[in-house]
């Protein structure tokens, strides 16, 4: 009886411990840094969740665990793909792009010529029924959106039709597909929205073209700032064993399954690309020769967002977290993100990589998700639903 009575005034005490922890130093309202007054006061009103505390998953006090925990078995808990419609858009090139629409068909105040596109452009290994873009699409079109996702080229198990893939220095192919869908919808407002290395290319195309880009805004979620010292990070022991083997894996296994394609490419040595054992490995003797680039330190200048802050002129909200591994704290340029009124970067102290968990389950609607649609509807609303006027952002 008394070793029953002290194991269970130890449990007590841990748990007590454990709570008082969380509630104090783990809970807390997301930080918000912008280069503009008017633009964090349009936030804060438009996004909720910024003035709220946050939540996390009960697992967070481990960002890697919070990351698996979170995409792993989100992905174990989808059911059923929502009713894409498949467009195949051909590329100059001889490639081609699989765009997998979500319709919206309800009544809304929008038809189908004004109605806003969202443009989902999923990670490194992801797709249209990774679950996490599952939920973007379908928060979009519960919104009275019309969502498309951007499947990198051979992402979603097709085969490619050339020697052309993807990367994230690459803006080539999403200046294709806004053009493409401007085209379709002349009189619709083209948002885009990245996760991982799909912000990447989001915010080196915002960089490169301007108030040129065809799009009225952006967002990014857990956006790696820094390439090269994101594949540093990664390379930690355990880092490396948890995520760059096996992101190296699907990378790998990537190029086997269009081997017939790079064989064909004299630049490429395809059996030394195959035994790459990290990310870093694989763009160096891989992504370099495939892109021309110079070298793998060459690819990573040009691929990071952070030497690029300056040139953005389209409004794009960045989620981090600050225990983000793939986004260490150090490597985001939080005094370039002051200096423009364009950017806004939303900081949570736990979240992982596009993890952002909200309280015990991983398909629970996460803070991302919460953000993400609050923001459509800052965004859309704010200037198409004549609500506020434009120049107040």
């Amino acid at each position: 009886m008394w070793k029953y009575k002290s194991s269970l005034g130890i449990f007590v005490g841990v748990s007590v411990a454990t709570l008082t922890y969380y509630l104090t130093r783990v809970v807390k309202k997301p930080l918000l840094i912008t280069g503009s007054a008017a633009c964090a006061d349009f936030l804060q009103r438009r996004c909720p969740v910024l003035v709220q505390e946050y939540y996390p998953t009960v697992w967070c006090f481990t960002s890697r665990l919070h990351t698996i925990m979170c995409s792993v078995l989100g992905d174990l808990t989808t059911w059923k793909l929502p009713p894409y419609r498949r467009e195949i858009l051909d590329m100059p090139d001889g490639g081609e792009l699989h765009l997998d629409w979500l319709d919206h068909h309800g009544n809304s105040h929008h038809d189908n010529r004004t109605r806003p596109i969202i443009v989902i452009l999923p990670g490194m290994s992801g797709h249209s029924g990774s679950y996490y873009v599952i939920n973007l699409a379908r928060g979009g079109c519960e919104r009275g959106y019309r969502s498309v996702v951007y499947n990198h080229r051979g992402s979603n198990g097709v085969k490619l039709k050339n020697n052309r893939y993807y990367c994230a220095a690459d803006t080539s192919d999403l200046l294709l597909v806004v053009s493409h869908i401007r085209k379709l919808y002349p009189e619709a407002p083209v948002m885009a929205v990245g996760a991982s290395l799909g912000g990447m290319i989001i915010f080196n195309y915002l960089a490169k073209f301007g108030a040129h880009c065809g799009l009225v805004a952006a967002m990014v979620m857990s956006m790696p700032w820094d390439a090269s010292k994101t594949t540093k990070s990664l390379e930690e022991p355990l880092n490396q064993l948890l995520f760059n083997k096996y992101l190296t894996y699907g990378l790998r296994k990537y190029i086997r399954q269009n081997r017939e394609m790079f064989d064909k490419d004299s630049r490429v040595d395809v059996d030394h690309a195959l035994k790459s054992s990290t990310i870093a490995e694989h763009d160096d003797c891989f992504t370099t020769k495939v892109f021309g680039f110079e070298s793998v330190e060459h690819f990573y200048t040009l691929a990071s967002a952070c030497n690029k802050v300056s040139r953005v002129q389209t409004p794009v909200l960045s989620l981090n977290a600050a225990d983000d591994v793939f986004a260490p704290l150090y490597t985001i340029p939080t005094e370039e993100i002051e200096k423009n009124p364009n950017i806004a970067l939303v900081m949570t102290s736990h979240g992982g990589h596009i993890g952002f968990g909200d309280w015990l389950s991983p398909t629970r609607e996460s803070f991302m998700d919460k953000l993400y649609q609050q923001y459509l509807d800052a965004v859309f609303k704010f200037k198409y639903g004549e609500e506020e006027h434009i120049e107040e952002m």
